[in-house]
């Protein structure tokens, strides 16, 4: 969506206001560190991406002048602190899933896929993201006060989704800010709940008899034979 006009001094003001509404969670005399002093609107570039057919292009957001940067990096670091994500479907890296693999029997009825969640950070939903950080906060006993000011930071911090491209302002409808310091914790913090509770009892049905993910790539071997005795009877 194209803006008619910059709203970065707007932005500016909102991370103020609301920062001042959270005296339990920022210290009143580090909230002007919290802060650029003279925020400009986050730019985009283009990448192409030679190593895949067709070169396609990458979008990247330049978020270090953005209006929430800085507030932004602050709550990944606390929200990271609060919030203890369980590793259960995620590996670090090709490694580590190359150990894991060695110890899974397969079989002729078991086949493999991988997956690429597309956009990943632009498909997001915002109200989604507000609600399984709130969910794992609860986990984690998070006290009530220090939950309902993180969750007003994210909500401002999530709407202040822009960026400029030739003198012009767009604000994307939906998904979170590409480039955010923020925006890979939320990113973890959606996927493991929704894996959580739709990918666990595929698991423990033996459905699927491995699963994992790395961001936004995902590897999965799962029984065939399984698969088709549901779909036979559904």
């Amino acid at each position: 969506m194209k803006l008619n006009k910059d709203p970065t001094d707007s932005y500016h003001r909102q991370i103020q206001q609301t920062m001042q509404k959270c005296k339990d969670l920022i210290d009143k005399d580090r909230q002007k560190y919290m802060l650029n002093i003279k925020p400009t609107a986050p730019r985009i570039n283009a990448y192409i991406k030679t190593q895949k057919d067709n070169n396609p292009i990458r979008p990247v957001i330049d978020n270090t002048q953005a209006p929430s940067y800085k507030i932004a990096k602050f709550l990944d670091r606390r929200i990271k602190e609060y919030v203890n994500l369980p590793n259960t479907y995620t590996v670090q890296n090709s490694n580590e899933m190359a150990q894991e693999l060695q110890k899974i029997h397969t079989a002729k009825n078991h086949k493999m896929i991988t997956l690429d969640i597309k956009d990943l950070c632009v498909k997001l939903p915002k109200q989604g993201i507000i609600q399984a950080t709130a969910i794992w906060m609860d986990r984690n006993k998070v006290g009530t006060d220090t939950k309902e000011q993180i969750i007003q930071l994210l909500n401002v911090i999530i709407e202040q989704n822009y960026f400029q491209y030739n003198n012009q302002y767009f604000k994307p409808e939906k998904g979170i800010a590409m480039g955010s310091p923020v925006s890979g914790t939320l990113a973890e913090i959606y996927l493991r709940l929704i894996e959580e509770r739709y990918i666990k009892h595929w698991i423990e049905d033996q459905n699927i008899v491995y699963y994992k993910r790395y961001v936004d790539d995902i590897f999965i071997i799962f029984d065939i034979s399984r698969i088709n005795e549901m779909t036979m009877t559904s």
